[in-house]
């Protein structure tokens, strides 16, 4: 079934994928853009995979990376370079910015707040380093591998409810 947006399928008949090829984990879209940009290896990352509907760019839809990790300080480092990056050009993460959540040797990369508040429910924590962050009380925060970062499952634009 055809819908009305240039040939794509319509929403109930698209197909979700799943892939662990590097080109198609490697893919960014408009609307998504992944914590990890560039070889995977210096991230302290030993493997990856991504789920949801890739789109090059066009709209990707549910688009997740899950990063199996075997250096978990190097990522944490790496991850925070690039969200201070992220912060300095005007003090905020774009809305299509990746969140980095944190398991036992497992990360997830995804933009979506439906997906992280299921991540949260699963312990999963979102490295945040912006400077002075602070979590209100009922909220997680724990200390991250690298300075200047924490874990926490609260995001000020989107509380877990």
């Amino acid at each position: 079934m055809q819908g009305r947006h240039g040939g794509r399928p319509a929403r109930r008949d698209r197909v979700r994928r799943h892939s662990t090829d590097p080109a198609t984990v490697a893919v960014e879209s408009i609307d998504y853009a992944p914590v990890v940009k560039d070889a995977p290896l210096t991230w302290g990352l030993s493997g990856r995979a991504l789920c949801g509907e890739p789109a090059g760019a066009q709209r990707a839809h549910g688009l997740s990376r899950l990063d199996t990790v075997s250096d978990m300080k190097k990522l944490q480092t790496r991850a925070k370079a690039a969200q201070l990056a992220e912060l300095k050009e005007d003090g905020r993460l774009r809305a299509t910015q990746s969140l980095l959540l944190v398991g036992e040797n497992i990360a997830v990369e995804t933009n979506d707040p439906a997906a992280r508040f299921g991540l949260y429910q699963q312990q999963f924590l979102y490295l945040n380093c912006v400077p002075g962050f602070s979590a209100p009380t009922g909220y997680r925060l724990e200390k991250a591998q690298v300075d200047g970062c924490v874990l926490t499952n609260y995001e000020p634009g989107h509380p877990v409810g």
